[in-house]
């Protein structure tokens, strides 16, 4: 087990990466106005499939049917536009094109996607890569985007079919001719981008680990990443039980990673967590400070603290279908004191995510803020130097520092 714990890659190391943006930390900790390093956004609340496992599902429950976040399932394209310029002119360094839903089911995204590029914007995508052949992305993701990840979690067409609930039964064979294509674009253009595959381990997944390595290992992929189920149902259950993921898990990873070797990543520091800390998880921070350089915009035009928290409206900073752009509602300190005075004052976290999103950014900027605070003027003043020394040397030996 102790093999697949933290240890960090060029592209997964979430720690390196808030050294390699420390001058907006320092920022942060010390103003609280800095633009957030990296924005997550959600082109559609809607999906053509659905995970069981997936972070936003439960938008998609019944309950939520009749609601603002249910019914705006689509950013319009003004919408989307303008958001796209105040990243430009706040000079935010990277968008991941996420979801609430599948990204590539907004007609307008294509549109978004060369305009960002054009303005030197990083930018990255999970998507389950099933229509990049309905909008002809391929060209439009190989010149603009970072990379681009294809979530599949499983190894065998009928897994796909049935843990994904894939809405058509050629969903597997569109995404492999789909991923196909994207790597021959890349390849004709030099690989301009990493491109990756996902599986999420849970109990429903993990027993085609192997297999997922087997049909993967021979596509001209920068990397086959797996990562442990996010937690989101807080009292137990498999993904808490340290002996699935040593006794039925461990042994599996380390065979897939004899036959992927350098393409085979882990998101291993999720399992240090869940190992090493069965009370707090690892969160020892009284503050949320990773979700102020890295928040989400929901479809539904939410601006929220995380993607953990996407259509909870409690946790919104603003909604842009109010009239507000999103350098405004950013701008606007007082209401964003007050939602992160509830998370961590009044609620203590009770309503987060054990490992969630920001969890790596949280306690390495807790640590920093924490050094920062205990210092003189003279002394934080040396300090906050070396961390900008060490964000240079940084950024040299990692890839994707914006990815926070």
């Amino acid at each position: 087990m102790k093999k697949i714990y933290y240890k960090e890659s060029k592209i997964f190391n979430p720690k390196s990466k808030i050294l390699a943006n420390a001058d907006r930390v320092v920022e942060h900790i010390e103003t609280g106005t800095t633009a957030p390093v990296l924005v997550e956004v959600d082109p559609s609340n809607a999906c053509n499939h659905a995970c069981s496992f997936c972070l936003s599902s439960y938008i998609h429950f019944d309950k939520y049917k009749g609601t603002e976040t249910f019914s705006r399932a689509l950013m319009p394209r003004d919408m989307l536009m303008g958001l796209c310029k105040d990243f430009v002119d706040m000079n935010v360094r990277a968008i991941n094109w996420t979801g609430g839903g599948e990204p590539t089911l907004n007609k307008h995204l294509k549109e978004a996607i060369a305009y960002c590029g054009s303005h030197g914007i990083k930018m990255g995508m999970f998507t389950n890569g099933t229509l990049f052949d309905k909008w002809d992305l391929f060209e439009t993701l190989v010149d603009n985007m970072t990379w681009v990840r294809i979530s599949i979690d499983s190894g065998t067409r009928d897994s796909y079919n049935n843990i994904r609930k894939a809405s058509g039964k050629q969903d597997w064979d569109k995404m492999v001719s789909n991923l196909t294509k994207l790597i021959e674009v890349n390849k004709s253009k030099g690989n301009k981008i990493d491109i990756g595959v996902g599986y999420v381990i849970s109990p429903d997944t993990y027993h085609e680990i192997v297999d997922f390595a087997k049909f993967f290992k021979d596509f001209d992929l920068t990397y086959c990443q797996y990562k442990p189920e996010i937690i989101i149902r807080e009292d137990g259950g498999d993904q808490r039980d340290i002996e699935f993921w040593r006794d039925k898990v461990g042994p599996l990873l380390a065979e897939a990673e004899e036959i992927l070797g350098n393409k085979f990543q882990v998101n291993g520091y999720k399992f240090e967590d869940l190992a090493m800390d069965r009370e707090k998880f690892g969160r020892n921070y009284k503050k949320c400070l990773g979700s102020q350089i890295s928040p989400c915009v929901g479809a539904d035009g939410n601006v929220y603290v995380c993607t953990n928290h996407r259509g909870w409206k409690q946790y919104s900073y603003g909604c842009l279908y109010d009239g507000k752009s999103f350098k405004e509602i950013w701008g606007d300190l007082h209401k964003r004191r007050e939602v992160m005075s509830t998370i961590e004052d009044t609620e203590c976290f009770s309503n987060c995510t054990k490992l969630c999103k920001p969890h790596e950014s949280n306690k390495a900027m807790w640590e920093i803020s924490q050094h920062m605070g205990s210092l003189g003027t003279a002394e934080k003043e040396s300090y906050i130097k070396s961390l900008f020394k060490e964000q240079e040397e940084t950024l040299k030996r990692i890839k994707h520092a914006e990815f926070i």
